[in-house]
């Protein structure tokens, strides 16, 4: 666009008229047609909606004079009045071969319909049944063929006595030959008396009618309801109409009477209209009439008022061609730039907005798996828990239960798998409500689901927890069809309880799928009287790498609560050494990394537990520690930790960049490449490659276990530049392919 044009006042006078003369005229105009087509819309609306709720009860009635002409068939069938004949001549009448061909026939005549499950033909004075699988006694048909709870049964049985023109009960459940069904009883007296002698009892499958229903029925209604004295026997809901656009435009009810039967048709239509401009010729002569006068009155407007705006859009158009020229070529008025700004602004909003929550849930996330992994805390780290708007303290009570989906064994299904995440979703915030206890469910690497139960008064008594689990395994059951595996641990007072809570539970789980898969003749009652000392390995990580840095109070309050912890599980002295001795095992690592001569730690550790004193042996351990962390404190200086802990930390937010290298770290922070190799194993304890690769591994397993995207797309994902440089790494770690990873994870 020219200069003279983006900045001028006769492009100002003309916008401006428009502004201020054509708003009225425009206004009063539209609102005068929207009125009308509104009227107009809403009436060809309802037309078009009566149309349709009479098509679908035409649709449905249709089916049903099927049905009852099947009644009227199989009532004049001389073999059906035979039947109805309080005799047994039949038998003599009829022979195996034309019995057969009678069964043959009447299923024919079942499945033509496309709506029904099976039928069936009830004698009631003879108390016999037949179908297409033969003749039954009642009691025998209704407790191996099809089998109803007592209460339907007694309901099937009294309807067929009494004379029934054309009946439909509400669904129910039976299981046809030991499969479940949901079906819709429809019973057809033979004869016309009281008590007829023969009843066509139909049962149409809700499945096949809901088929059938969705093939002939309604695209233009949000919510079908067919009702039989005022109890449903189907509904249709079209998924997205019901919810997202009912809920903002709302909607009406159209009900229709069966001509066939005493069944009421119920569909709910948006109470919505489509607004058009049919009369286009008023609008435009006022709209050119507008413009005329706009531009005579324009002229004198822009000289009197709008003379300081002019100076100003001009400055604001010489910026916008400065900030646009690298860029594209401006095009439209200073308008059209202003909305483009303020689109550009909204978009890099939303962006940042998207950024910062996936940050926030990322972060939130590994701060759940911190907590199960063992939180020993100190200021800075409950100010963290505060900042992501996580109320956990010491003084509240937690516990942790897993929920695993390890029973399905068709995990390609992603959107079964899905359906029951959802489910899950639901399920336990319904039955947290209802025991009133706070809680966060998030994804874990051992099972699929953990939950962190809190609360600040103590709770768990009397089977509470059990209840809990066996709640969410019932309700999950019932609506996703498996079951799931629902363990919950102990309840714990304090942050480090979650870490307690989760691995007490993750035992259960591990020991029932390596029961299920290896050990199915061990009993359960002789494996839980195995009693094993707790030192998590996680735990031992965080020991070590408080070890390492110096901080003597994380490190004793680790000890601590692994002494108490292995105190409440009455190890023998046995298992109270081996533990003593590996926790020495592990100084004695350090020790090592730390390049300080081991033999006289050894020795002194042997000569004392020769005299099998624990106390003692504790007591040793924590003077170990004390001289570690010490010796540390002293020896790593501050710009040294400050250095690693931001090397650490770049790392650990970097590490899916196929660009993070030894080189790259040392042009970043401005050193070597040696001093950076040594500050960062001096940090984590491990050189650095091999800390880049674990946790690139460690990521790639769980994209592999959730079987999302291809192999090629993990190891772009995790930071490799190609797929065979990560399988060389995956075998490196795992000693595995990715492959044989992915069918073991099933």
């Amino acid at each position: 666009m020219r200069l003279g044009n983006f900045g001028s006042v006769t492009f100002r006078k003309i916008f401006l008229s428009y502004t201020v003369i054509l708003i009225i005229p425009i206004i009063v105009f539209s609102s005068l047609n929207v009125q009308r087509n509104i009227r107009e819309e809403r009436q060809r609306l309802h037309d078009k909606h009566v149309s349709d709720a009479n098509r679908i009860a035409v649709v449905v009635d249709d089916k049903l004079q099927e049905l009852k002409n099947l009644g009227k068939l199989m009532g004049e069938e001389s073999w059906v009045r035979k039947m109805m004949q309080n005799t047994d001549v039949y038998e003599n009448e009829f022979d195996f071969l034309k019995m057969l061909e009678i069964r043959r026939n009447f299923e024919n005549s079942i499945n033509s319909l496309n709506i029904l499950s099976f039928g069936m033909i009830v004698f009631p004075e003879k108390k016999q049944i037949f179908s297409a699988w033969g003749t039954y006694a009642e009691d025998d048909f209704f407790s191996s063929v099809a089998v109803f709870d007592n209460e339907v049964q007694q309901r099937i049985e009294s309807t067929a006595l009494e004379q029934q023109y054309f009946k439909m009960l509400p669904p129910e459940t039976m299981k046809l030959w030991g499969n479940s069904k949901r079906v819709i009883p429809v019973f057809q007296s033979l004869e016309v008396v009281n008590q007829p002698r023969g009843v066509l009892v139909l049962f149409i499958d809700s499945a096949y009618f809901s088929d059938y229903m969705h093939r002939f029925g309604s695209i233009e209604s949000t919510d079908i309801l067919i009702t039989t004295q005022g109890q449903s026997i189907y509904r249709q809901t079209q998924a997205g109409l019901a919810g997202e656009e009912q809920g903002s435009q709302g909607s009406y009810q159209l009900v229709v009477s069966s001509l066939e039967s005493d069944l009421k048709y119920k569909m709910s239509y948006l109470d919505s209209s489509v607004i058009g401009i049919n009369n286009l010729f008023s609008s435009l002569l006022a709209i050119m009439i507008s413009i005329a006068l706009g531009a005579l009155t324009a002229f004198l407007l822009a000289k009197i008022s709008y003379h300081p705006l002019g100076a100003l859009l001009s400055k604001l158009s010489a910026a916008i061609r400065y900030d646009d020229v690298r860029s594209s070529p401006i095009s439209g008025s200073e308008y059209n730039y202003i909305e483009k700004s303020f689109d550009r602004l909204l978009h890099e909003n939303e962006k940042l907005q998207r950024s910062m929550q996936d940050y926030e849930k990322a972060a939130k996330s590994n701060l759940f798996q911190r907590l199960l992994k063992g939180y020993f805390t100190d200021d800075q780290q409950m100010n963290g828990l505060k900042k992501i708007g996580i109320g956990y303290t010491d003084e509240m009570y937690y516990c942790t239960v897993l929920i695993s989906f390890h029973a399905i064994r068709d995990v390609s299904d992603f959107g079964q798998i899905r359906k029951i995440e959802l489910m899950t979703l639901v399920i336990v915030e319904k039955v947290m409500e209802r025991h009133g206890l706070d809680y966060e469910l998030f994804e874990v690497t051992h099972a699929d689901k953990a939950l962190i139960l809190s609360s600040e008064a103590l709770f768990g008594q009397e089977g509470r927890m059990e209840r809990i689990a066996a709640s969410i395994t019932e309700e999950i059951e019932q609506a996703c069809g498996f079951h799931p595996y629902v363990l919950p641990g102990t309840v714990e007072k304090g942050l480090v309880g979650i870490s307690k809570s989760y691995y007490t539970a993750n035992e259960s789980l591990q020991f029932i799928m390596f029961s299920r898969d290896h050990l199915p003749d061990i009993q359960e009652e002789t494996a839980q009287t195995i009693v094993e000392y707790y030192y998590p390995t996680d735990w031992e990580v965080q020991l070590i790498n408080n070890l390492k840095i110096g901080n003597l109070d994380t490190t004793m309050q680790i000890l601590h609560e692994i002494s108490a912890e292995n105190g409440k599980r009455c190890l023998s002295e046995a298992s109270t050494m081996r533990l003593v001795s590996l926790l020495m095992e592990t100084m004695l690592r350090v020790l090592h990394e730390l390049n300080l001569d081991t033999g006289i730690y050894v020795k002194q550790f042997a000569n004392k537990a020769e005299g099998s004193d624990v106390a003692e042996l504790w007591s040793y351990v924590y003077e170990v520690v004390t001289l570690i962390c010490e010796r540390n404190r002293y020896s790593n200086s501050m710009p040294t930790i400050e250095v690693g802990s931001q090397l650490l930390q770049y790392v650990n937010e970097n590490y899916t960049s196929s660009d993070v290298s030894l080189k790259q770290l040392a042009e970043i922070f401005q050193m070597s490449v040696s001093k950076v190799s040594k500050i960062f194993k001096e940090v984590t304890g491990i050189n650095f490659y091999d800390y880049l690769c674990r946790l690139r591994m460690e990521m790639a397993k769980e994209l592999l276990r959730e079987r999302k995207c291809g192999i090629d797309v993990i190891a772009r994902r995790v930071g490799y530049e190609n797929v065979y440089s990560f399988k060389r790494a995956f075998v490196r770690y795992e000693g595995i392919k990715p492959d044989e990873y992915v069918d073991i994870a099933m």
